[in-house]
């Protein structure tokens, strides 16, 4: 009687194939990409610096201080916003106004497709500066404006434009240069965006006080011009772009994980900005002033700083996706009664301390998600293509949104508004849960309670 090693070792020597087992064939997508990251390793130059080194930090604060001018401009415009529909314009509805703060999401976003192409293809530090000179354009034309239709082209589209430029290459540089840390530093990079919301805020609604809006938006272009045009030149690759024939990553089209994440992009931002917009406004109808209205967003953004880095750190823990998820819950949870029920400023504050550290996880996780699950070098592009239904998104909701607080809330209260962003930042959630669900799927591991 012949043993078991005899068997498999005459078996080997008469030339037969041992079969695999059915469990090794179905490999997992994070099986998949940990033998990817040790074969890119293994073939790295060695003029390549090591992920998780040191020196990948200056690009992440570079891009942090920059996503403090991209984003810090969207964040803080409840400050123009509330100016626009109070004093310069008031008898403009909510609904043509909100055309200007959702101009700027829309094509920050809905451009990406094409600058995060053209970040992959040319280059980080092109495409930053020439997004730096929109921005700045687009700041000193809207200083000059006084009709709506002329801030909406110059205050809307062309800043929208011209962070669109900004964000591309932004986006892209924390997770290339991380693995271990990759979610904390993603989220440390986002937090700039709160952190540009807490000083523009303050900065912007004290410069309107004393010196104008006009001379507001010629100041907030000189720092734009100085700052990111420093920054820029901090923008390092890790991996250099494969060449590749099309200008767009259509791979990425092909799989069900990146139109999970559009989706889930596309809800959140429908439902995701009512708050930022109509914060000081409330206040106002509660009897508050303008100042109250720049504190609720100045909280709003240090909340906001708070909860990106620890859900990055908090993501690199427990994974991502499970953080998100439950971020996403919790966020229709706060804010449905918290702001539908307020009678005075107080819960306001309390819903902006949560609604700030909670809601915008979405924001820095988003593109860990994607770098989990596809190549590096091509992050720009494949973010990029996501970002569009972002744009669409945010312009869809902030329409949407003043045309109800237009004729349902008849401009007396948020009710309908509340219900309408709550629904989609739920709907947002269970796209997550179908991601989380899909992911596990195509695991080796089936269980529902594992990091992911």
């Amino acid at each position: 009687m012949t043993s078991p090693q005899t068997d498999i070792k005459s078996s080997l020597t008469a030339g037969s194939t041992p079969v695999p087992s059915q469990a090794s064939i179905h490999a997992s997508e994070k099986d998949i990409e940990s033998i990817k990251h040790t074969v890119d390793a293994v073939e790295e130059p060695s003029n390549i610096r090591p992920a998780d080194c040191a020196f990948g930090w200056i690009p992440t604060l570079a891009v942090m201080v920059n996503y403090m001018f991209i984003f810090g401009a969207s964040n803080s415009y409840g400050v123009f916003s509330t100016y626009y529909l109070n004093e310069k314009f008031a008898g403009t509805s909510a609904s043509t106004l909100s055309w200007i703060g959702t101009l700027i999401t829309t094509f920050m976003l809905g451009c990406n497709f094409l600058t995060g192409a053209l970040a992959d293809k040319k280059g980080y530090r092109l495409t930053a500066y020439i997004g730096t000179v929109l921005c700045t354009a687009a700041y000193i034309l809207a200083s000059f404006c006084t009709k709506v239709w002329q801030l909406i082209l110059t205050q809307g589209i062309l800043f929208g434009l011209g962070a669109s430029f900004l964000f591309a290459p932004s986006i892209s540089i924390p997770p290339q240069w991380f693995n271990k840390y990759r979610g904390l530093a993603s989220g440390v990079a986002v937090a700039g965006s709160s952190f540009g919301g807490l000083w523009f805020t303050a900065a912007t609604q004290a410069m309107i006080d004393n010196l104008g809006a006009e001379w507001a938006l010629r100041i907030l272009g000189i720092l734009t011009f100085a700052v990111t045009g420093v920054m820029n030149l901090l923008y390092f690759r890790r991996v250099p772009a494969k060449p590749r024939k099309n200008m767009l990553e259509l791979r990425a089209a092909k799989r069900l994980t990146f139109w999970l994440v559009s989706l889930e992009s596309f809800s959140m931002y429908t439902g995701y900005w009512a708050l930022t917009f109509y914060i000081g406004t409330t206040a106002r109808q509660l009897g508050g002033s303008f100042q109250d209205g720049s504190n609720l967003l100045l909280v709003l953004n240090a909340g906001s700083a708070v909860g990106r880095i620890l859900a990055g750190y908090i993501a690199d823990k427990f994974g991502c996706i499970n953080t998100l998820l439950i971020s996403l819950l919790l966020t229709v949870v706060i804010e449905m009664p918290l702001w539908m029920l307020a009678k005075s400023l107080a819960p306001l504050y309390v819903l902006c301390v949560l609604y700030g550290m909670i809601s915008p996880t979405f924001i820095s996780l988003n593109p860990v998600i994607v770098s989990n699950y596809f190549d590096t070098d091509v992050l720009a592009s494949v973010m990029g293509m996501a970002n569009v239904f972002s744009g669409l998104g945010g312009l869809a909701g902030n329409l949407s949104q003043g045309e109800i607080f237009d004729k349902y809330d008849k401009r007396e209260q948020f009710t309908n508004t509340i219900i309408f962003s709550g629904m989609f930042v739920l709907f947002a959630g269970l796209v997550v849960l179908g991601l989380r669900v899909h992911v596990i799927r195509k695991s080796n591991d089936r269980r529902f309670f594992q990091r992911v």
